[in-house]
């Protein structure tokens, strides 16, 4: 028993002795008032005492509203549509168990990752040397690690290789002289790659010039410190979604919004050194790593429910910067906002969700496995075993008869929105897109496709994202409803909102109008954003078995 436990334990005994003799005796028949007064007074104090012995051991959300998730918290369509879920929510022994089980799979073979750095002053960088996955900048298609199978030979990667260019210069990293490594998920933006991969994946000249416009409208967006202000482009109107509300959660989303601006830029083939937008991405990353937080946060003046994931999308968007430049003065910025992100995990769960000790959400969920595989991309590594620990979480949501499903938080119902988001985390962290549950999730999803009349930016986002990462006919056939419904959405009529979507009814009023058109340009870009998983070798990983 620990020492606290023990002192609560004594205090208690005290204070319920001492309460009987006073109820025995005739103490309070006198001066009842004053006594009665210095009786509470006393009483409050024990209290004090012991809640400041016990106040460690709670999650730092506990007496936060908990029905007050942040806007990326959405569905794709009613979730309530009956979907059985398989299996009960797994028990803090059956986690911690499987954690360990995870671990020990992911580093089989090869040396265990360094440990951990602090949060505030990282002792040495999260570092595992450059990513093999690598190719010259325009120089080469791009080809997988040497220790990963070799890509499938597919149509669309024959018709994206075929159009390559032929050996140049490298890109030159400016502060050593050294040609620059484009890693290959990222080779596809640049130079005549991007149009051959829009055409060979699925694309269109119509998706394009809705990118260019939304790209177009974005810039002119911008305020003049660097920032994308959420407030004067229609956020920060809280409103009941889903059939909740969410009061005080909208707003001070600025590093948040700011950070899905520049994805989308950055998914183009624009940084703060090339491109046509290249002034807008450079005063953007300079307002987002200019107010970094001493603990390595990225989230800004965002409130509670919102930080992390404004931290999330911040960190994506610095990381995404720092891999396709080898700009050497982002590293710093981003070791310290991925230790703030391992940081945040659930040790046990390994969950993430508004503050360190939170079990965890998939919603969350979604932007901290990105944070870690951008990270990587980036030549960052030693966190197989929060990768490990999330695979876990992963499981704990999941549900239905192959495991595909997966819902909000352990124990509720699958959701189309959430089973997207857990597929491209599982994708992501070296799932393969031949499993059952795969097929599952993917034809869950594909029972909620867009339609004009309830837009949702974020759920079409992550669904696009689960989907072109597995491949197949559900690809081809979410992507023809995905086309027909979000480009006619975008604002063609003139004037300021020309090449911008409406905020959408279900988080629109939370990110306003650079939220909904930043996560529309990038679900338009994901023909060449990144190299679809199913296409290219990647690093795998055992899951553990649910």
């Amino acid at each position: 028993m620990s020492t606290a436990a023990i002192v609560v334990a004594v205090v208690g005994v005290g204070a319920a002795a001492g309460l009987v003799a006073i109820v025995r005796t005739r103490w309070l028949q006198s001066r009842t008032l004053e006594k009665c007064v210095a009786l509470s007074v006393a009483l409050h104090a024990v209290i004090a005492a012991v809640c400041g012995l016990v106040g460690g051991w709670a999650p730092a959300s506990w007496g936060r509203r908990d029905d007050a998730p942040p806007a990326p918290v959405i569905t794709l369509g009613d979730d309530a549509d009956g979907r059985p879920v398989e299996g009960g929510p797994a028990d803090e022994g059956e986690v911690a168990g499987g954690i360990e089980a995870a671990e020990a799979a992911a580093t089989a073979g090869r040396e265990p990752p360094p440990p951990l750095v602090p949060v505030a002053a990282p002792a040495e960088p999260l570092v595992a040397g450059p990513p093999a996955d690598h190719v010259p900048l325009l120089d080469a298609p791009a080809e997988a690690s040497a220790d990963a199978p070799a890509p499938a030979d597919t149509p669309a990667a024959d018709a994206v290789a075929a159009t390559t260019p032929g050996a140049g210069t490298a890109a030159t990293d400016p502060a050593h002289g050294l040609p620059h490594l484009l890693p290959s998920a990222y080779a596809d933006r640049v130079g005549e790659r991007r149009a051959a991969a829009a055409l060979a994946r699925g694309g269109s000249e119509a998706t394009e010039e809705a990118v260019r416009r939304a790209l177009r409208w974005l810039v002119a967006a911008q305020s003049s410190d660097g920032r994308w202000d959420a407030a004067r482009h229609g956020a920060g109107h809280d409103h009941a979604a889903t059939g909740q509300h969410r009061a005080g959660t909208a707003g001070r989303c600025d590093h948040g919004v700011s950070g899905l601006a520049l994805l989308a830029l950055l998914g183009a083939g624009s940084t703060h050194r090339d491109g046509p937008h290249a002034d807008a991405v450079d005063r953007g990353i300079r307002f987002l790593t200019g107010r970094q937080r001493a603990d390595g946060s990225l989230a800004g003046d965002a409130e509670f429910f919102a930080a992390l994931y404004c931290h999330g999308m911040a960190t994506i968007a610095v990381a995404e910067c720092l891999a396709m430049t080898g700009d050497a003065a982002l590293r710093p910025v981003v070791e310290r906002a991925v230790a703030h992100t391992l940081a945040m995990q659930h040790p046990h769960t390994g969950g993430w969700r508004y503050a360190a000790g939170d079990r965890g959400d998939t919603s969350q969920c979604g932007w901290q496995v990105m944070v870690l595989a951008t990270a990587r991309n980036a030549g960052l590594g030693g966190f197989d075993g929060a990768e490990a620990r999330a695979r876990v979480f992963l499981g704990s949501v999941a549900g239905g008869p192959a495991r595909g499903l997966a819902s909000y938080r352990v124990g509720e119902r699958p959701s189309p929105a959430m089973t997207a988001e857990a597929l491209y985390c599982r994708l992501v962290l070296g799932g393969s897109p031949a499993e059952a549950a795969t097929g599952e999730a993917l034809a869950f999803i594909a029972a909620s496709p867009p339609v004009p009349s309830a837009p949702n930016a974020y759920a079409w986002y992550y669904a696009t994202l689960a989907s072109f990462h597995a491949g197949g006919p559900h690809w081809e056939q979410w992507n023809a409803r995905l086309q027909a419904t979000l480009v006619p959405l975008q604002r063609r009529d003139g004037g300021a909102v020309e090449g911008s979507w409406d905020p959408d009814p279900v988080w629109g009023g939370q990110g306003g109008r650079v939220y909904s058109t930043a996560l529309s340009a990038l679900t338009l870009e994901i023909y060449y954003r990144h190299r679809p998983l199913h296409e290219r070798g990647q690093r795998l990983a055992a899951t553990p078995a649910p």
